[in-house]
């Protein structure tokens, strides 16, 4: 009998427009499947479409993966090309609550129709990065876990590591060496081929990128730990010494605003 497969996992969730937050609805899932027994890869994904509208953000990252700013659009989920501006004032009506459910509702049935035919694929393991959206949207959509080994990548490496908070996964692809080409996804010391009709989609943020990320980041972590651990404990300190001068340039601006403004400069 051949060895199960391990699935890496991610889904990309977006606020139902006019909630401000509170409703949340996945917009799209990507697998990432590695047969252990060849090292081989396959993949799957699926956008979700409801006629609703939706907001998603968008991290805008410095140099050693920090967010310091964000942006944020407006789109249908049945048509993302029909954008609109975002109206912080706008609330959505009772109406628009009961469409909005009505849409989670069908894209719920989509997801769990998607993981029914993944199934059959021989999985053992479910990995994901901060699992607990997808648990909770798992959950929601009635997609039964328990008979599957699940893990937690970013869980496993600061336990592993010792980490004071958890990093995230743009923070582990920059210390692994992420990168994509036209025919493959690669770290440093890791090569695999992307196959064709996935050479336009693989893309960081996107659900199957980000699977492919994890995939690469549980990779190297695994057959390089020694090496990891080190990049890892490199890249903390130069994310330290970021935020310090982040935080010590912010309180020079602040402290020369509040002299130019008790000195009377208009």
């Amino acid at each position: 009998m051949t060895a199960p497969l391990t699935a890496y996992i991610d889904m990309e969730f977006a606020g139902i427009y006019g909630t401000h937050q509170r409703m949340q609805i996945p917009i799209e899932i990507g697998v990432v499947l590695h047969d252990p027994a060849t090292d081989g890869l396959s993949f799957a994904g699926k956008p979700f479409h409801a006629d609703i509208e939706v907001e998603l953000w968008k991290n805008i990252l410095n140099d050693v993966g920090k967010r310091v700013d964000a942006r944020r659009r407006v789109f249908n989920l049945a048509e993302p090309a029909r954008t609109q501006p975002f109206d912080h004032r706008f609330h959505l009506s009772p109406a628009g609550a009961r469409k909005a459910r009505t849409a989670i509702a069908a894209v719920n049935a989509e997801l769990r129709l998607f993981m029914q035919a993944l199934n059959s694929r021989n999985i053992g393991t479910l990995v994901f990065f901060a699992r607990q959206r997808e648990m909770v949207a798992f959950r929601q959509a009635r997609v039964r876990t328990d008979g599957f080994l699940t893990r937690d990548i970013q869980h496993e490496i600061a336990h592993a590591v010792q980490l004071k908070e958890q990093i995230s996964l743009d923070r582990m692809s920059m210390i692994i060496g992420f990168g994509i080409t036209s025919t493959t996804i690669r770290s440093l010391h890791l090569s695999y081929t992307i196959p064709p009709q996935y050479q336009y989609v693989i893309k960081p943020h996107k659900a199957i990128g980000d699977a492919a990320r994890m995939f690469l980041v549980d990779m190297e972590f695994g057959r390089y730990q020694k090496e990891s651990r080190a990049a890892i404990e490199d890249h903390i300190r130069l994310y330290e010494t970021a935020r310090e001068a982040a935080r010590i340039q912010r309180e020079e601006e602040q402290g020369a605003v509040a002299d130019e403004n008790d000195s009377g400069i208009p």
